[in-house]
């Protein structure tokens, strides 16, 4: 099996396994307990809602494929071909400017670093999918529209009471991505020795 393949389907397999243990309690915890709310469990979306379930899923492969995109491979052509679509999006559709150069800025940093270096890190397993609790931060609060002044936003976002729950409605995402990436970095045994990884080095080592 290719490493693409091996990959997309560890983030296919890790993320369903825990999407589908996350709903059996979801429901099974308030029928045990009857202080606990039916929405009790913030880590997947709503059943109800459809689109964001399957956006998750898509979210779990993605970031399962992601940090190879520091290197010539099938994962570094679907990732700039998404950016290209979302740059256009941004500065053709939405005019935003500011968040159009910084995603392109983005976009350079993996091919100037070494293959597994930063891409391959723990820190950034679980820094990167924080930009999908800041989304709803970013597109929620009104402030946002008013003014380009970042730091007038930041100061703004002091005073918002809502600013838990828009968190909380990009945690879903949050986990499904760090899901993906951790299935990554487990099977090329950076996460941990997995089995795969023991018996690459051994035959490296005969």
């Amino acid at each position: 099996m290719s490493m693409f393949r091996e990959h997309w389907i560890g983030g296919l397999v890790a993320y369903s396994t825990f999407f589908i243990v996350s709903l059996i309690a979801t429901f099974a915890v308030p029928i045990f307990y009857d202080g606990v709310p039916q929405a009790w469990n913030p880590t997947i979306p709503p059943v109800s809602d459809l689109i964001k379930i399957i956006g998750c899923f898509a979210v779990a492969v993605l970031f399962g494929l992601w940090p190879d995109v520091d290197i010539k491979s099938k994962s570094q052509k679907i990732f700039y071909r998404v950016l290209f679509v979302l740059n256009v999006v941004l500065i053709v559709f939405l005019q935003k400017y500011l968040e159009s150069a910084l995603l392109g800025l983005f976009a350079m940093l993996p091919i100037m670093s070494r293959h597994r270096g930063w891409t391959h890190a723990r820190i950034t397993m679980m820094l990167l999918p924080v930009v999908f609790l800041l989304i709803p931060i970013y597109t929620g609060y009104p402030e946002w529209k008013s003014t380009g002044n970042l730091v007038d936003h930041f100061n703004a976002l002091r005073d918002w009471d809502h600013l838990p729950s828009a968190i909380l409605s990009g945690l879903p995402f949050y986990v499904a991505g760090f899901i993906g990436y951790a299935t990554h970095l487990y099977l090329d045994g950076i996460l941990f020795h997995s089995r795969k990884s023991q018996r690459q080095k051994a035959r490296a080592n005969q």
